[in-house]
């Protein structure tokens, strides 16, 4: 009778057989995932490691706690947890930068030193996203840091069903903390988005098979599967009920699709019926729209993570009885990878349910790309063929592809040609137009003055011409500076006309006082160019010369900020975002100047100054009275393209200066 029974499927001791390496190999995975999640995870020296704390459990109550600390009853009551300790910080590690590092907390986490905030989850690619088991790493900026007791503050936040979990707290200096911290983002953050691209490549593949074979549905179920998973996995959080919803809605979609792949890759004839495994994906989303938050709870703990392991049961059922059964190599794989992820469902449903004090690491997204492997390694033994039969075609492509190749680099050399000579001409004219306004006046008052010291007999022991054979030296080491490309880095360009201007007021004894007062130095200007970069600098030239002459100074402060906006005048210094523009004020100590009438010339190249903040499209403000001038250059948070020519012909009204 049993022989009877037994005959379909082969001879009854070649059935057991498969049934049995088929067992074992299954345990073996499983094996090999739970080995996988025994393993420790880099950590930093326990000595900086901080375990006894006080909590805030109930608003206003403070108790002692040790870490880790998982507060269950926040999976029913949302609300956020602080933790609270005090550190000090010895004196031989003052000089070194502290941080505090967090490995594991759910779902958000805020850390504060002193009452400022130094680090947020919420701002990077975990936030609301337990699963990432993204690490937090906050560096303390030294002017926070106090003599003697410093207060740490850690905030949690957790939306149900997660519950709030701290596991520990580390405090210690950056260079200690950051390896264990890299080596976990390596394997939380970048590993996953390693194997996140895998899936998008796999299932675009798939979605390609299936468009130009539509017969073969199951390419295109587990195609949907994999693309609507990474959509989900990068797109939904659970930082509301209805987020929760849809997150369980679209977890229960995606696992649908993979059973109806499992029916078509195993030759079952989809019917009408199988679209019920849609059914709990409809359910969950129908009652995250029309039902209450404990409703809502209640239908994913139902029907999302936990029951993802019927859906993974069936998919072992069905793969396991083509193996078992059909003797089909390929489904006795994609059941014992099947098997393997499984491993990972478990632990993450036992930490759902509360287990795993100590390690509450969600680990599904990394056991499910194991099936990608599997899948890739078919797809790849079913297109050697198809490869085989393209050769011929591949060869002629080739042929085809280097002609096109040859033209296109022909093409590209001579577009490369004309925009090569087409700069070349124009940086040419402006070094001619420059070396004509600068060093060419210069060179025609060496002229005159050299003329005049020949016809005049008794002449003074002053040299000046040696003084204006100086003056158009520095012209034309600021014209030559101002050529180079210096990637829109203004304090860059800057730095040689300190340089410069440090030595020019040391022969006249004046102190240079150079200030850039913004952190993080200034912003990048992506289309400053070096043309722009010489009208700056000849205008703060112009003023420095002024100072140098005129004012009777003994000290010249050069002062770089940033604003949020143009119109911010001397309010707060800025961050030295790259949203900030930058204000140059150079301001000296002298007598100051009273302007002649409108129209007229100041002596002080006034006009000039201004005519050269226009074509950079910056304010020039001139402020002078009996403690000194100050002139100050707003610049633009964009430049003007070079103009074609420059007229200095009808210069405008020097509107901007105030007595």
């Amino acid at each position: 009778m049993i022989a009877s029974l037994m005959a379909p499927f082969g001879r009854p001791d070649a059935y057991l057989l498969r049934g049995m390496v088929f067992a074992l190999s299954c345990a073996l995975a499983v094996a090999a995932g739970l080995g996988l999640l025994s393993m420790p995870l880099p950590e930093p020296p326990q000595h900086y490691r901080f375990t006894a704390v006080m909590a805030e459990l109930q608003p206003g109550e403070w108790r002692s706690t040790t870490l880790p600390n998982l507060r269950l009853e926040t999976a029913r009551e949302p609300g956020d947890t602080f933790y609270r300790l005090a550190f000090e910080i010895p004196d031989k590690d003052a000089a070194t930068p502290w941080a505090v590092f967090l490995p594991r907390f759910m779902i958000d986490a805020a850390v504060l030193v002193n009452g400022v905030e130094i680090a947020d989850s919420r701002n990077g690619p975990g936030a609301g996203k337990p699963d990432r088991n993204i690490p937090l790493l906050g560096v303390i900026p030294k002017p926070l840091l106090r003599d003697g007791a410093n207060e740490l503050t850690v905030a949690v936040m957790a939306t149900a069903p997660v519950a709030e979990y701290l596991e520990s707290i580390y405090i210690g200096p950056e260079e200690a903390l950051r390896p264990a911290y890299d080596r976990r983002l390596t394997l939380f953050g970048l590993l996953p988005v390693v194997l996140l691209s895998w899936q998008v490549i796999v299932g675009a593949l798939l979605l390609t098979i299936w468009c130009s074979r539509p017969h073969e549905i199951a390419y295109g179920l587990l195609a949907f599967a994999m693309l609507f998973g990474v959509g989900r996995v990068t797109l939904l959080t659970l930082e509301t009920p209805l987020h929760l919803a849809l997150a369980g809605a679209a977890l229960a979609l995606e696992m649908g699709l993979a059973v109806l792949f499992a029916l078509a890759f195993l030759d079952i004839r989809l019917r009408w019926w199988h679209g019920l495994v849609f059914l709990p994906s409809v359910l969950v989303l129908l009652i995250g729209f029309y039902g209450n938050p404990s409703m809502i709870l209640a239908a994913y703990m139902l029907f999302g993570p936990p029951g993802v392991g019927l859906y993974l049961l069936l998919l072992a059922g069905l793969f396991g009885w083509s193996a078992i059964v059909k003797a089909r190599g390929a489904s006795f794989l994609l059941a014992i990878v099947v098997a393997a992820v499984s491993t990972g469902w478990a632990h993450d449903v036992a930490i759902l349910a509360g287990y795993f004090v100590d390690h509450r690491y969600f680990v599904g997204r990394l056991f499910y790309p194991a099936m990608l492997i599997a899948i890739g390694t078919l797809l790849s033994l079913r297109f050697v063929q198809a490869l085989n039969k393209i050769d011929s075609f591949a060869a002629q492509m080739v042929v085809k592809i280097t002609e096109t190749e040859d033209k296109l680099r022909r093409s590209f050399a001579r577009e490369e040609l004309q925009a090569r000579n087409q700069a070349l001409a124009l940086e040419r004219g402006r070094l001619m137009r420059d070396l004509h306004d600068g060093l060419g006046g210069q060179l025609v008052r060496i002229v005159a003055l050299s003329e005049r010291g020949s016809s005049e007999r008794g002449s003074s022991d002053d040299n000046p011409i040696g003084e204006a054979a100086r003056a158009a030296l520095k012209d034309l080491r600021l014209v030559i500076d101002a050529m180079e490309d210096v990637g829109g880095d203004l304090l860059l360009a800057l730095g040689s006309w300190r340089e410069r201007t440090a030595i020019q007021l040391r022969a006249h004894h004046i102190e240079l006082d150079w200030q850039v007062r913004t952190t993080g130095g200034l912003p990048p200007f992506e289309d400053l160019r070096p043309w722009h970069v010489i009208q700056i600098v000849r205008l703060m030239d112009e003023a420095i010369t002024n100072a140098v002459k005129h004012s009777g100074a003994g000290r010249i402060s050069v002062i770089l900020r940033t604003a949020p906006d143009a119109s911010a005048g001397d309010g707060p210094v800025g961050d030295g975002r790259s949203d900030s523009t930058v204000h140059i004020v150079i301001r000296d100590d002298g007598r100051g100047f009273l302007p002649k009438e409108h129209g007229n010339e100041t002596g002080h190249g006034l006009a000039n100054m201004q005519r050269r903040a226009d074509l950079c499209q910056a304010r020039l403000t001139i402020d002078s009275g009996p403690d000194g001038t100050s002139v100050a250059l707003d610049l633009p948070r964009r430049f003007p393209p070079m103009p074609e020519a420059q007229a200095f012909a009808s210069p405008p009204p020097v509107s901007a200066i105030r007595p």
